[in-house]
């Protein structure tokens, strides 16, 4: 039995990737915009470092390829980035190979991740 591609939902997910990619410069905009009103991050002014803190900055870094200075915003984002850069590489290569390249991760995928964002919550705000 032949299974029936979703190449559309490929093809959209990646419009939605570029998508946002060229809104970046617009959002950074209205976040330093937003921060500036309230003062800064206030989960960071009230609480903890969240695991995403630094993450816009790395993200924008990224966008210019300066990577050790996006590794010193957040070094979480770049290597999340990094791998969903090699999930997409691979779903590619499947595409090209007339498969799905819509794949569905295993569960240990996502715990290691949650485990992952967890630790690196926890060291972010022992070692800051």
């Amino acid at each position: 039995m032949e299974t029936k591609l979703r190449h559309p939902y490929f093809i959209l997910w990646h419009g939605v990737a570029v998508l946002a990619a060229l809104l970046l410069p617009l959002y950074m905009r209205v976040a330093s915009w937003v921060s500036g009103l309230l003062g800064g991050c206030l989960m960071h002014r009230f609480f903890i470092y969240c695991p995403l803190c630094g993450g816009t900055r790395a993200l924008s870094e990224i966008a210019r390829f300066d990577f050790a200075a996006a590794w010193n915003h957040n070094a979480f984002v770049v290597i999340m980035c990094a791998v969903l850069l090699g999930l997409d590489v691979w779903a590619w290569v499947r595409y090209f190979q007339k498969k799905e390249p819509l794949v569905i991760l295993p569960k240990w995928s996502w715990i290691a991740f949650g485990a992952a964002f967890g630790i690196y919550f926890i060291l972010r705000n022992c070692l800051m």
